[in-house]
């Protein structure tokens, strides 16, 4: 029991009325963002467009990749994706994610053909999408590689949890501009995260000069005392016009705070100081954040990573992480 409601039972109710409300208009936001950009009600943007035709072509590679594929497979999805990739050609020309189809399609064809396997018109209709990309990109792939357990092993051979016992979350900086490449080759790292179908949803948005760092941090509460020696602050967010479902409402979350982890990761592999600055934000402070950015509606704001050069000795908090069995239920009983 509070405080306030002890000596003043009816200011306490009045308070969490306040509360209640205020709560209920911030999901109402996130709702009519959802709502309004997602493709609940079909794919009708080019990005809606493109999403869906990222979804369908994972679903061929994800066949394509079991133990033992059908034949003839997902026979109705490879049509959609055939008549879709068309039509998406048709109103925006080629660009990486119809050739990601396409190349998805062209390992279905490769497979039923040495399968024996009777797809109707579908290779004909392939050939006709692939000769629309003859002169375009050719360095995109799709459909599935052939890897061994030994050279996975092999190429993610590390001490992986010492590096992950060397992150921390650093609020001490060296005064020194942080080279772009190391920003790159960290959202190149980023960008290798699992993302639901393939979608690929997150954005990052970078900022190094030290104007545009300050007017940013000044819509983040949980900077102060070290923000000012910030290299430079990543914005991190998720296109939801790649969600199409009710059940995907909060994938946007999801697939943006992996993507967000292994950014600071990627930051934290090229030797920089990172620190996340949560978003935990009201519908207020994040509509003038985003009309002070450009970040549009269509977009999730995930979190925000501070970054830069270490000092060469600082310290950290300790952060002392909880006992295994704390985390861990390992065979968890179920009923009979």
């Amino acid at each position: 029991m509070s405080w306030l409601s002890v000596t003043n039972p009816l200011g306490a109710r009045a308070e969490r009325a306040r509360q209640t409300l205020w709560l209920v208009r911030n999901f109402l936001y996130d709702y009519r963002r959802y709502s309004r950009e997602s493709f609940l009600h079909g794919p009708k943007s080019r990005e809606s467009r493109k999403a869906h035709i990222h979804l369908l072509a994972h679903t061929v590679e994800h066949g394509l990749s079991l133990a033992n594929p059908r034949p003839a497979f997902g026979l109705e999805k490879i049509r959609k994706l055939v008549g879709e990739t068309r039509s998406y050609i048709a109103d925006y020309g080629i660009d990486a994610s119809a050739e990601i189809a396409i190349r998805a399609l062209e390992a279905y064809v490769a497979f039923n053909r040495a399968a024996g396997a009777e797809i109707g018109d579908v290779p004909a209709a392939v050939e006709t999408l692939r000769q629309a990309i003859v002169s375009a990109r050719t360095e995109l792939l799709g459909g599935t590689e052939d890897v061994t357990a030994e050279g996975i092993r092999q190429r993610a051979s590390m001490d992986f949890l010492g590096f992950m016992e060397a992150r921390h979350s650093v609020r001490q900086y060296a005064d020194r501009p942080v080279d772009p490449a190391l920003i790159e080759q960290a959202v190149r790292a980023a960008q290798q995260s699992p993302s639901s179908c393939n979608r690929q949803t997150c954005r990052v948005y970078a900022f190094t000069e030290r104007k545009a760092i300050a007017s940013v941090l000044g819509f983040q509460s949980g900077n102060r005392g070290f923000g000012e020696q910030l290299g430079g602050i990543l914005i991190v967010t998720t296109d939801i016009r790649h969600w199409g479902s009710v059940g995907e409402r909060y994938q946007g979350w999801i697939d943006g705070g992996m993507f967000a982890m292994t950014l600071a990761l990627g930051l934290h592999a090229e030797g920089l100081g990172a620190c996340m600055l949560n978003w935990s934000e009201t519908k207020d402070v994040d509509a003038a954040m985003r009309a002070h950015v450009g970040i549009p509606d269509n977009e999730l704001v995930i979190t925000m990573i501070g970054f830069g050069h270490m000092p060469d000795s600082f310290k950290v908090p300790r952060s002392q992480r909880k006992p295994l069995d704390e985390i861990l239920r390992l065979d968890p009983a179920l009923p009979a």
